[in-house]
């Protein structure tokens, strides 16, 4: 028998994110659908119906979830990730000008999601750290955030400052700034919903309208007015600036276009 509840105990005192805990948990309750207990026959089919299924990303999360509980069990347990073609570019990213669109249409039907959406992109934060965003950390200017393998320091520039506070001078200096209609908390799956409904309504390409959209677009934004990678690995909290330097390749549409207009002879 899977032990669900016990697993998610588990990765909870492991101090790891609420959507993290989210992923895993769905890769262990798809195995249980399929089988009751962990052998490496049972996992290698459980890969293998995974990888007909989903992209060779969403595969090795699903791998990495089975790892993870069989370390939960103390079940010595070995299995290979999908190997994937290394992406030197990012894709799916909301363009400035679909990013201007989205904002003035919220601006005029829907306030609170312009200002939800502002604090992402104009930070670069993960949803996961935005959510927790109060508004005593907009007042001083930065926060740390603590993980179990690192801390963050994230920045809220003045333009933000400025806007936000005004929007948000009716809250206590301890609440959430970041919530849904209802005013409580919101969670990454309903800010994901909210922004396919925009996607929708805006004629806006649903690809590109999701939550890590907009941390990509602020590192898109930042580094054609700042060129200094280091500073913006910092600033994005990536271990190896390599990571970084993706957004100054172009993706493979930009690159088509580039292409076509070079090549006219």
């Amino acid at each position: 028998m899977i032990d669900l509840k016990g697993f998610e105990k588990y990765l909870y005192e492991e101090e790891l994110s609420k959507n993290t805990i989210e992923v895993y948990m769905r890769g262990v309750r798809d195995y249980s659908k399929l089988h009751r207990t962990i052998t490496k026959p049972f996992l290698i089919d459980y890969k293998q119906k995974m990888i007909e299924k989903y992209s060779p990303k969403t595969v090795n999360l699903r791998i990495t979830a089975m790892l993870r509980y069989c370390e939960y069990k103390d079940i010595p347990m070995k299995l290979k990730q999908v190997k994937t073609a290394k992406q030197t570019y990012v894709e799916n990213v909301i363009t400035e000008s679909q990013y201007k669109k989205l904002m003035n249409h919220l601006k005029t039907d829907d306030e609170l999601w312009y200002y939800n959406i502002l604090l992402i992109a104009k930070t670069g934060m993960r949803i996961s750290e935005a959510l927790k965003i109060t508004k005593k950390d907009i007042i001083e200017g930065k926060v740390t955030i603590y993980t179990k393998t690192h801390m963050r320091t994230i920045y809220f520039p003045k333009s933000l400052q400025e806007e936000i506070l005004l929007f948000i001078s009716d809250m206590k200096a301890d609440e959430i700034v970041m919530r849904g209609h209802h005013g409580k908390a919101l969670t990454s799956r309903g800010v994901s919903e909210a922004l396919q409904r925009f996607a929708k309504k805006y004629k806006i390409p649903k690809e590109v309208m999701h939550p890590h959209s907009f941390r990509h677009f602020f590192a898109q934004e930042f580094v054609k007015r700042n060129k200094n990678i280091a500073l913006l690995a910092d600033i994005l909290g990536h271990s190896d600036v390599k990571m970084t330097q993706l957004y100054l390749r172009q993706s493979q549409k930009q690159q088509k276009n580039a292409v076509d207009s070079a090549v006219n002879w």
